[in-house]
């Protein structure tokens, strides 16, 4: 383990799945005594309702929008991780202010509906209103820039965001430009070499992804939907270009690694960056060390490009860095 994060780890909360309402209990008790993080004063936050989902659902957004947000500006749509299970959208709000304030772009973070109340298909549903009302401006989306549109999530927050770009190649809407994979959740199979590599990882093991998909999927979970398991498609061709980020002592790192490799044979542009001995979550359980600066740097990068912004720094197509 990198020795960053082994305090880090040994004073971590120990996390449950087997239970998520005991869990989000726990986080919800967790944020009522800790101090909130001080947002960036010049992001607006507001709240909308407007997106509908496929049963009528009425979806709740936050949309992060800077002072400084030009008419061209790109769109982040952010999906909150959580195993499909726990988190809600306001607990990114320092996350997504961020990007908002630190790039002059609107930021969309979903409050989608969480397994085992609402499984598949309810909180994808949810995700993919919300981008469609995005690119369509409709409600309070329309104080959006009209500039391009990403997706993006962290953990099952990335799986829905595979997800949402698999369903909208296949409906023929041409509306996203790009995709921000951390360390996704989307192998419901559990057969990667990782799975079991990793299987007592620290922060998420096998046992938790075992737990989180049975919430999710129930027994379809060994031949899953492809929208619920983006790793179970079998054609990657027409996605947008992607920056997928792998934790190196996790569980799911042979997930992410192998569908940002497949989905680069399938001719996506893909920058892949594989992050040596940071356990699953690592941008956000320990956001001051190297590598998660590192990756968000990256990450802060990839989303001027592929955003139609200022190049930072350039990257190759694919660039794995086992430092």
């Amino acid at each position: 383990m990198d020795a960053e994060f082994e305090d880090v780890i040994a004073n971590f909360p120990p996390l449950q799945f087997d239970d998520p309402a005991a869990q989000r209990a726990s986080f919800a008790e967790m944020r009522r005594v800790v101090e909130p993080p001080r947002l960036p004063g010049s992001v607006e936050i507001l709240v909308d309702q407007s997106a509908r989902s496929a049963d009528d659902h009425r979806v709740t957004s936050r949309i992060y929008l800077p002072a400084d947000l030009s008419d061209r500006a790109p769109t982040l749509v952010w999906i909150h991780g959580g195993g499909y299970v726990v988190g809600t959208a306001d607990e990114d709000d320092s996350y997504c202010a961020r990007i908002a304030s630190d790039l002059a772009i609107g930021v969309v973070s979903v409050d989608y509906r969480l397994a085992p109340e609402y499984p598949f298909p309810s909180g994808f549903e949810d995700c993919c209103a919300v981008t469609t009302a995005v690119a369509a401006r409709t409600g309070a989306f329309s104080r959006l820039g009209e500039g391009k549109i990403l997706i993006g999530g962290a953990s099952a927050g990335a799986g829905l965001a595979a997800a949402v770009a698999l369903r909208l190649r296949d409906s023929g809407l041409a509306v996203l430009s790009g995709q921000i994979l951390l360390y996704p959740f989307i192998d419901s199979t559990l057969s990667s070499d990782s799975m079991r590599r990793y299987a007592d990882a620290a922060i998420f093991n096998a046992h938790d992804a075992e737990v989180c998909w049975q919430h999710y999927l129930g027994e379809r979970r060994s031949a899953p939907p492809t929208y619920a398991s983006p790793s179970a498609s079998t054609d990657l061709e027409g996605l947008p270009p992607a920056y997928v980020a792998a934790a190196g002592a996790d569980c799911l790192h042979d997930e992410a690694v192998d569908y940002a490799l497949r989905m680069r044979r399938a001719g996506i542009s893909v920058e892949l960056h594989s992050f040596p001995d940071v356990p699953h979550g690592f941008t956000g359980v320990a956001p001051r060390t190297s590598a998660s600066t590192r990756a968000l740097s990256d990450l802060f990068d990839a989303v001027r490009r592929l955003g139609g912004l200022r190049e930072v720094s350039p990257k190759p197509l694919v660039s794995v860095s086992e430092e």
